[in-house]
């Protein structure tokens, strides 16, 4: 699931890899450095912990608080919003490996909808979810322009499903 090790392995001279260098963390008043992960086990835990924090220990959320009546009722799936979300699918999106690319859906909607559309009512019909669903993977990427990419905040991840998410 956690790929970010992907990014980070590979020789110096490999070239045309991406990876992330040796990340430090800086004491927030001097700005020396005072620990650094230079392992990719270890620049994955530490950007793990920047992009997931731990649930807080009490929950902000009142017990008591009245939620309004959905403004909605659930309907499973129709062929013309499968048409619609096809549609709107940037064609060259990056998607989970070894899936289909968006591409593959919308030049051949026409040939697919009718099909997807029975599937994922069934799906709905049955209640059973493929468990491969729920996998997604997590890259790391720079953000640009970042002064100092020894510093886990100038990464953020992108997580990439399978496309039936």
């Amino acid at each position: 699931m956690w790929t970010a090790s992907r990014l980070v392995m590979g020789p110096a001279t490999d070239g045309g890899r991406s990876r992330i260098p040796t990340l430090q963390m800086k004491h927030p008043m001097s700005r020396q450095v005072i620990q650094e992960a230079t392992t990719n086990k270890e620049k994955g835990k530490w950007l793990f912990k920047e992009f997931f924090p731990p649930k807080p220990a009490v929950s902000t959320v009142d017990p008591n608080h009245k939620y309004p009546e959905p403004t909605w009722k659930y309907q499973p799936v129709t062929d013309k919003c499968l048409v619609r979300c096809i549609a709107k699918m940037k064609p060259y999106k990056a998607t989970r490996s070894g899936t289909v690319p968006n591409c593959v859906y919308k030049n051949n909607a026409e040939l697919l909808v009718p099909r997807l559309g029975n599937i994922y009512r069934t799906i709905d019909k049955l209640g059973y979810y493929p468990p491969d669903w729920r996998n997604m993977e997590t890259v790391v990427l720079c953000k640009p322009g970042k002064p100092d990419y020894t510093n886990p905040l100038a990464h953020h991840p992108i997580v990439l499903s399978s496309g039936h998410a």
